[in-house]
Parts: C-alpha cells; structure tokens; sequence
C-alpha cells in the first residue's frame, strides 16, 4: 500500500482527528497513527507525534512492531485456512504433528492452542534456551511437543503471550508446508496491498519507529511480589525470568535487525495502523475487491472458547478479563471495541486492531508510547472509539 502524502479525513469523520489531537495532550502519546475503514472505504488515515528514539516525526509510511496485534494476524490465517480445509479447530494437534502427543497431550486440539487453553504458557523450565531461540526455532518446538501441560488442557485459560505463536507456527508448517509468516504475505498483505509482515526485510528497518515503555512491561518479573508458592503466578514469574526482554537493544544496530527479522507470529507483527484496519474491515466485507473470509466462518472463529473455564492470572499485555475465540479477542471491559459484537487483538503496549461487524468497521492504532492496558482498556482507544462510533 502507498502511504498517502497527507492525513485523511473523510467528510463527517472530523470528531475522530479532533480525538486524536487531543490524545497527543491528554493524556499524552508518543509517535501514533490511527486509520479507520468503514464498509470498506478508509475514512480517516492519521498519523502525528515524535519518534524519540529515533529524533524524527512520525513518518507518513512508520511501522511499528505492535507485539500481540500479532495474535491477530495469525488468528487471520486460521481462519483463511480454515475456510480452506487446510485446518480444523476440533482435530488433534498430535494428527499433524505426532511428536506433540507426549506428556498427555494426545488429546489437545488446534482449538485449544488457539484459544490459549493448551496448558502451555511458557517454554519449560530449564532448556538452557536464551533470546529468541525461547520464542522461535526447532529447539524450543521440539521443548514444547515434549513438555507436560501446567493445567489439563481444555479446563483453564491463561495467556500464552509466546508460545501461542511458537505452537501455531509448526501446526500450520506441517498442515499446509508453509510458515506462518509466508501466508501473511501471500493470503493477506500482497492480495490487499497493505505493509505488514512477520519477519522484516533488513531494507525496510529504517521506517521502524520503536516503542518505549512508560512504565515496567508487564512481561519483566515481579521480584516484589510474593505470591503462593504453588500458585500458576508463582510459575509465571519463574517462566518471566528466563524469558528474554520484549524489546532489542536500541542501541546495537544488529540486535535490532535480528529482532524484526525474527518470525514470531504471537508478538513480531511490524505493521501499521492502515494494515490492521483493512485487514479487519476485509474479514467483514470486501476491501478493494478483496474479501478474506465468508461470514459463516468469521462466526466459526469469533464463537467464544473461554467464556465456560478458570482464567488464571494473566500476562498483563492484553488487559485483565481477556477472552478469546478461535485466536481472535472478543470484546470484553478492557477490549470493549465498539459493542459486543467487536473482536480483534490488543498488542502490549495499547495497541489496537478490532473488527465490529455491526458498525461495519474496521479500526487499527498504533503507538510508540507504551502503557499498561487497564480494566477499561486504554483511554486514548476510548476518545478515538467513542469519536468514531459518533460519526457512524
């Protein structure tokens, strides 16, 4: 997609840049860009701010990596998958991928991986991993087919901020011999002309514009805490402390590049607020003349699979109630979207890409000013949602 030379604004769509003005003011944000499509038509393209990091002002063509928007984009190729007969929520991961059976996992299914009821929310303990190879590569695969599930899977949830991907990624190789990340490029960017991809070419490094957290990620341990010892947060926060930061060293050029380069479908989407939007507005409607899946099988992916189990406690980067369908985040307090019929994927930080089917829209933030995401969601999506659902 060729980044226009000028924000848009559509007629009647002036309360949502009047929104995002103010957001840069109260209550505050870095580098951001906001692009909403309504029935498949962009009506505001926004962007504004300062890339600190790099001393710059948001460029018109900026890409961010925007963590678990990520889940999303993969919940995405399920779901074109799916609708191909390549996947099917209710077979066995063990069918595709033998190896995964071990430790009493024969009977867990795609479904469950998807919806993050697998039992598996870390890499085990102990497998001398570091950096990226705890998030990608066939050493950690081969950790996780063989690792014992923290709970049985299917009776609990509780956010597999990593391994969501890494499990995903060798189901979806073996089921249809391509990566994750090549059928991001194939099913959804090429066909809808957006830039998004999973792994970034060297070439396009420079347009990145980095996140900085206002306060602690939520994915660092908590050293102050003290919770039960045989507790599933007390588990976590041993898992957090081998787990490497969410975020390169800005500082060292070849660290950077390997990050963005890295395929990790649960958290290394780089992208913008103008593919996240189309994307979600092409699972409601065609876009372009490009529509990515029917809509029996957007009901298929976004049926809840959560609603019914224990929640465990969270990793904090996708709000405090989450639930899911097959991948997707369905609306909930601290994804409240536009109405109950939203669903999408927050990505640590407060970014945002959501799809309503009954306001017919599809809606993409980004941000390099990094904060936790509340009980009520972010406020700068609340005054950008709210503005929007005003114009509708």
């Amino acid at each position: 997609m060729t980044s226009p030379a000028e924000p848009y604004v559509a007629e009647g769509f002036g309360p949502v840049a009047d929104a995002f003005r103010r957001n840069f003011t109260d209550p505050g944000d870095g580098a951001a860009a906001v692009t909403v499509v309504h029935r498949g038509r962009t009506v505001v393209d926004l962007w504004g701010g300062t890339d600190v990091v790099n001393q710059r002002p948001m460029p018109a063509d900026g890409l961010m990596m925007v963590a678990s928007c990520s889940k999303g984009v993969t919940a995405t190729v399920l779901a074109m998958l799916l609708e191909r007969d390549v996947l099917d929520p209710e077979e066995r991961v063990a069918t595709w991928w033998p190896e995964f059976a071990a430790a009493g996992k024969d009977h867990v299914t795609l479904g469950m991986v998807a919806s993050h009821t697998a039992g598996l929310p870390y890499p085990p303990l102990g497998t001398g991993l570091q950096g990226l190879d705890l998030h990608r590569g066939p050493a950690v695969t081969a950790a996780l087919a063989g690792a014992t599930p923290l709970w049985q899977p299917g009776t609990a949830m509780a956010y597999h901020p990593v391994t969501y991907g890494t499990l995903l990624d060798e189901i979806v190789k073996r089921a249809s011999g391509q990566s994750i990340a090549q059928h991001v490029r194939t099913l959804i960017a090429e066909p809808l002309g957006v830039d998004l991809w999973m792994g970034l070419p060297p070439e396009l490094v420079p347009r990145v514009v980095p996140g900085l957290w206002e306060q602690q990620s939520p994915m660092t341990p908590d050293d102050d805490s003290a919770p039960d010892p045989n507790s599933y947060a007390a588990q976590r926060q041993a898992f957090l402390r081998e787990n490497p930061p969410m975020d390169p060293d800005f500082d060292d050029p070849d660290e950077v590049r390997e990050h963005y380069a890295a395929e990790r479908p649960a958290i290394g989407a780089i992208t913008d607020a103008r593919a996240l939007a189309t994307m979600y507005a092409a699972l409601l409607g065609p876009v372009g003349g490009v529509r990515l899946i029917s809509k029996e099988t957007r009901a298929t992916v976004t049926r809840p699979q959560t609603d019914g189990v224990e929640t465990l406690v969270e990793s904090g980067t996708a709000g405090p109630d989450i639930r899911f369908g097959l991948g997707y985040q369905l609306a909930s307090a601290s994804m409240p979207g536009f109405g109950p019929t939203s669903f999408g994927h927050t990505g640590a930080g407060a970014r945002l890409g959501i799809a309503d089917p009954e306001h017919e829209v599809g809606f993409g933030y980004v941000t390099s000013l990094m904060r936790n995401i509340g009980p009520d969601g972010d406020p700068r999506w609340k005054a950008l949602i709210d503005a929007i659902r005003g114009c509708l």
